[in-house]
């Protein structure tokens, strides 16, 4: 038995065609180009609309905030904050690699290896992916400078991606711009 959880999740999406389309269709699905970091599917900003507010003009834009209920072991590879996930997606890569020219190893993608990944459903039975780069608002050392350099990085930019498999699993809670679209909706 899968343990399902909720995830709160934030989609940014252009300002056009109305509360109404906006409200039966988002969120909207991305494209497929190698433009998209974690491949098709549907986008969202996780448990903070801090970067959901950063895409876009505020202006020209909605941002809805939606319930996902997806097993965050089994349905979801998280490489943010599961590290056997990570291990996982860093040994599936190496396989990839190893069919690859040399010279053509350092220009592999992280869309690349999710698309390859994504046409076996044995290897990769994951419904998204949760991933983040290396952006952050701040860092904070964790100990003196002079014993160690590391830090923890705060604020950071984590993205989940759910695919159309999942589309089920995903429910509009309501909006949190503009803010004529939070006053329509129904509160419950």
């Amino acid at each position: 038995m899968m343990n399902v959880e909720s995830q709160i999740g934030y989609h940014t999406c252009k300002l056009k065609n109305g509360f109404e389309y906006i409200k039966a269709n988002t969120p909207f699905k991305s494209g497929n180009g190698s433009n998209q970091w974690l491949t098709q599917g549907f986008y969202f900003w996780t448990d903070s609309d801090y970067w959901a507010k950063k895409w876009g003009t505020p202006s020209q834009r909605a941002i809805g905030k939606f319930k996902i209920q997806l097993c965050l072991r089994k349905e979801t590879l998280d490489l943010v904050g599961n590290v056997e996930h990570q291990i996982e997606f860093v040994r599936l890569k190496n396989v990839i690699l190893q069919g690859l020219q040399k010279d053509k190893r350092t220009e592999i993608t992280v869309h690349q290896i999710i698309s390859k990944l994504r046409t076996n459903k044995q290897i990769f039975p994951y419904l998204a992916i949760k991933a983040e780069d290396n952006r952050r608002v701040d860092e904070i050392n964790f100990v003196d400078p002079d014993i160690s350099g590391l830090k923890l990085r705060v604020i950071t930019p984590q993205q989940l991606c759910v695919f159309e498999e999942a589309r089920p699993q995903i429910s509009l809670e309501g909006f949190v711009e503009p803010d004529s679209f939070s006053r329509n909706m129904p509160t419950n």
